[in-house]
């Protein structure tokens, strides 16, 4: 038979559906020096991104996560494979001397090629919960969408403060946490338009010219020095902080790769050009005041920051939301009817609910960072009971005995912990610039789903792990 094809000797299962072949080569992916831990506090390879590979091998990634579920650990994990798989379509050297091991190692065609078979396999893990928290009407139509849009345009004029700047300006140390909100950006803006460069190429008509404008703004019309991600290096360097991508990459949280991670998706998925289309407008037209009002807060938690970048925003983005509405949304109406404005309320909804998302986890993780007395404070009025809990057999524990410099890499847990160090000294880790030293006997609360890690400061340091679900009921 003429559709006779497969050699039964042969996988014939490619799609995400096929558990084996795409754990197979998630971890076969993780494998390598470059994901492997280390003990450098900020990444020390330019191609480095930490993954915990050894850890990587006990998550199961087969059942998409649930909306409640995605603060958890997996879907951390899940966000760094996939950021990194993701970086196999863009080319990152440094300014000078690359690492020929390194460089063929991170673009070799075996680290390729798992990419592309792990990828959709982790984005339909990660993000299928859009299908069910995200419900439309099938009456969408180029009227409808037009006074949607236009509404979202009129109220997003209005905004006169966002959760990230009153995180930064209400926190204990505005200047760190600016910084962290820097951080946070960095996935997207050290490689800003890049994603959105994957639809440069192909033929699609009117779509694709107009697009294609918004594009070269973005690259500075070849000019290297008005290239938005170089401007935002200089932002970065104003600020104290490293331009290279991404020296951060462990204090990426778990909400800034799922962002990042989405508008990869739909660009890398050329069906999902019309979420994109509905994604660039909502982008576009809420970063005009969004980008606003972030420079006046990062201009007062740091006086000497360079802000041209978030001046050319809330410059360029306002042709921008009108190019995006008139010459992309307007036109694939057009061109392709319901089906186009279906996917583009969703791509616009989408991009909205992700990015709440992303900027809650920040404003949380400032909050935790905030809260490091406190957290010794509960810790202290807890800990006999818990130590006897343990005894009793309630309690789980971990013992850990580790050595001077060894760094536990960021991570996070999902239910509440308490820390308590027998021995030694310990640089707790509570995020982005900020630690608390734990000596013999001292201890903290690690609350669910923060990002932390430690650093041994002793020649060892003997500490207990002891898993209490929910810090109130010991209270």
């Amino acid at each position: 038979m003429k559709t006779d094809i497969h050699d039964i000797r042969l996988i014939s299962d490619f799609s995400v559906s096929n558990d084996d072949l795409c754990r197979d080569a998630i971890l076969g992916f993780c494998d390598s020096p470059l994901f492997h831990d280390d003990e450098n506090r900020y990444e020390g390879n330019f191609y480095g991104r930490r993954l915990r590979p050894h850890i990587v091998k006990y998550l199961d990634f087969s059942k998409p996560l649930k909306t409640n579920e995605i603060p958890n650990y997996v879907s951390f994990a899940a966000n760094r494979i996939l950021f990194a798989m993701n970086e196999v379509d863009f080319l990152m050297m440094p300014s000078r001397d690359v690492n020929p091991k390194d460089f063929e190692d991170r673009y070799s065609n075996v680290r390729i090629s798992q990419a592309y078979l792990g990828m959709p396999y982790l984005e339909k893990f990660l993000f299928s919960f859009l299908d069910k928290e995200i419900v439309l009407s099938d009456s969408w139509n180029a009227k409808s969408v037009e006074e949607y849009f236009l509404s979202y345009a009129e109220q997003a004029r209005k905004l006169d403060t966002t959760p990230a700047t009153e995180a930064i300006l209400s926190s204990n140390q505005p200047s760190v946490s600016a910084r962290d909100w820097l951080i946070q950006l960095a996935p997207d803006f050290l490689i800003e338009s890049s994603p959105m460069a994957r639809y440069a190429a192909g033929n699609y008509g009117k779509i694709s010219s107009s697009l294609f404008k918004i594009i070269i703004d973005e690259l500075g019309y070849g000019e290297h020095e008005r290239k938005h991600s170089s401007m935002f290096e200089e932002t970065l360097i104003s600020a104290g902080l490293s331009p290279e991508p991404h020296k951060y990459w462990q204090y990426y949280l778990n909400g800034s790769l799922l962002l990042a991670n989405y508008y990869n998706m739909i660009t890398r998925n050329r069906s999902n050009i019309f979420k994109y289309i509905g994604a660039i407008y909502q982008a576009e037209t809420g970063f005009i005041r969004t980008c606003s009002l972030w420079r006046e807060a990062l201009r007062i938690a740091l006086p000497d920051l360079d802000v041209r970048y978030f001046d050319e925003h809330c410059h360029i983005d306002v042709d921008h939301s009108r190019m995006a509405f008139e010459s992309l949304v307007k036109v694939a109406i057009e061109s392709h009817g319901k089906y186009a404005a279906q996917g583009i309320v969703r791509g616009f909804e989408e991009a909205r609910l992700v990015s709440e998302i992303a900027e809650t986890d920040f404003v949380t993780q400032i909050k935790w960072k905030d809260s490091a007395s406190i957290n010794t404070q509960k810790y202290k009025e807890i800990w006999p009971v818990v130590r006897d809990a343990y005894k009793a057999g309630e309690v789980r524990k971990a013992d850990l005995d580790e050595p001077r410099n060894e760094l536990s890499i960021t991570h996070s847990h999902d239910g509440d912990e308490l820390c308590h160090v027998s021995e030694g000294t310990m640089e707790f880790l509570n995020g982005f610039q900020h630690s608390t030293t734990l000596e013999k006997d001292d201890g903290i609360i690690i609350q669910r789903n923060r990002l932390h890690g430690a650093l041994i400061q002793s020649d060892n340091c003997k500490y207990e792990i002891y898993s209490i679900e929910d810090i109130n009921k010991w209270l």
